[in-house]
């Protein structure tokens, strides 16, 4: 009885332990692998999966521009590729770009006719490829049925994680019930995954590039940096790779990065791979390509240290 109770006791050790390190994948923009190279797509869905188990993954993100064109083809192509992480058990979340609703036509990427700030909110393709009951560790939306605005949970060892995904640079409502569930959710750690934020030079964009109705610097002066438990801002739609770390108002570091390589060899195959240790206090963020079994230059390679998590009171 003893020994089974200290091997019980030493199992759980090593659990936690284990826990405390692992690792985030996230995609860049894909619309160009899905459009020309479903191969090097391929390849970056067989690297989560064959390294689900040692790499300790417990959630997948994607920056959006899933597809590149609004087409029952490309949506047939992503939906394919996301139902292998669905076989293999691995959760995911997406946030929507600018290519993933009637705001691009379906055969290029040319505006569509009509008002873009309508159209970018047109997303019924993506919800029909994408139900809400394929995100398995899906919370709640704004809009019932609609995971354009949603938030995920996942828990690693004893430190709890909220993923908030916003729409294109956001109506001001999003940005406001978004506030509502972070500070619901006051013990989780917080990403924030949007898909215009960062520009190629690390700056934070003030404009809603043309699309949106509200800009990244509106979400960040109204919901990131007010909350002391919002960690990260992840994004896309511009290359190629910057960082910003900035202070909240309760002086709490914010870790903001971009990566979308679309335009450079159909993306690459590329992810972004954010391993964290929690015991040391780092988050060692590389970009590397399955496909290329290549790492990106040290300059895309960020090593965050003193990271800190938000933990529980028991």
């Amino acid at each position: 009885m003893r020994k089974n109770l200290l091997t019980a006791c030493l199992l759980m050790l090593s659990m936690t332990t284990f826990a405390q390190k692992f690792t985030i994948p996230v995609f860049p923009d894909s619309q160009s692998e899905i459009d020309s190279n479903m191969g090097m797509f391929n390849s970056q869905l067989d690297w989560i999966i064959q390294n689900q188990k040692k790499e300790n993954i417990p959630m997948v993100l994607h920056v959006g521009d899933v597809v590149n064109f609004d087409n029952l083809t490309h949506w047939d192509k992503a939906s394919q590729g996301f139902a292998r992480l669905d076989s293999a058990h691995i959760d995911y979340a997406i946030t929507l770009g600018n290519h993933d609703n009637e705001a691009v036509q379906e055969y290029n990427g040319s505006a569509a006719p009509g008002d873009t700030h309508t159209n970018v909110r047109k997303t019924s393709k993506f919800n029909s490829y994408f139900p809400t009951y394929r995100f398995r560790a899906q919370r709640g939306t704004y809009e019932p049925g609609k995971s354009d605005n949603a938030y995920y949970t996942f828990r690693t060892g004893n430190t709890y994680w909220l993923v908030v995904t916003l729409e294109f640079c956001p109506r001001p409502e999003m940005v406001e019930w978004a506030n509502k569930i972070v500070k619901k959710y006051h013990e989780h750690n917080v990403i924030i995954l949007t898909h215009y934020y960062l520009n190629g030079k690390g700056e934070i964009v003030k404009n809603n590039a043309g699309y949106g109705d509200s800009s990244p610097q509106y979400i960040f002066d109204n919901l990131v940096k007010l909350h002391p438990n919002i960690k990260f801002v992840i994004s896309g739609h511009v290359g190629f790779s910057s960082f910003k770390v900035d202070e909240g108002v309760n002086h709490n570091k914010i870790y903001q990065m971009l990566q979308n390589y679309q335009n450079v060899e159909y993306g690459g195959g590329y992810l972004r791979l954010m391993r964290f240790d929690l015991d040391k206090g780092t988050v060692d963020c590389e970009l590397y390509s399955p496909y290329f079994k290549k790492s990106k230059p040290e300059n895309t390679h960020y090593k965050i240290e003193g990271f800190t998590t938000i933990k529980p009171k028991l």
